[in-house]
């Protein structure tokens, strides 16, 4: 799914000059008040004109919700439910990571996984945000790298 644009938001909110008000909020993944802005001119023109400074914020809020959703999407592909003895991703990565003490590249961490890029990389991506990684940058190479606390 691609992401929102400021700029086409504005865009589309410019629209409701002509009289096709809300069409910004379509775009930013808010049908129902969407609609609203189309039955009611813009709340008479009003939140039309509030629209002017909230349209980044409604473009931020809805590319996070992007983002989660591909997340969350690449995960549910990336975990399925292991048969009895096989390893998840997770615990491949977790396995992967004691074996270079905590300290892993995305190609080592491929490699060593023997997973796909994309989903591992949402799988790193999980494990940085409940707290089994950190990102960081090799001092000499300065090439990203995630420790693990192991």
């Amino acid at each position: 799914m691609p992401k929102s644009n400021v700029a086409i938001a504005y865009l589309l909110w410019c629209a409701g000059l002509l009289g096709f008000c809300g069409l910004h909020r379509f775009y930013t993944g808010k049908r129902i008040s969407g609609i609203l802005y189309l039955l009611t001119f813009g709340l008479l023109g009003i939140g039309q004109l509030i629209d002017v400074f909230l349209i980044p914020g409604l473009v931020r809020s809805r590319n996070q919700d992007i983002e989660r959703f591909a997340v969350e999407i690449a995960t549910n592909v990336a975990t399925p439910e292991p048969a009895t003895g096989v390893k998840t991703p997770r615990q491949k990565l977790l396995g992967a990571a004691k074996d270079r003490n905590g300290d892993l590249s995305l190609a080592q961490a491929a490699m060593l996984t023997e997973l796909d890029p994309e989903p591992l990389k949402a799988v790193l991506e999980q494990a940085v945000r409940e707290g089994y990684a950190d990102i960081g940058n090799d001092p000499v190479s300065g090439a990203i790298r995630y420790r693990f606390d192991l």
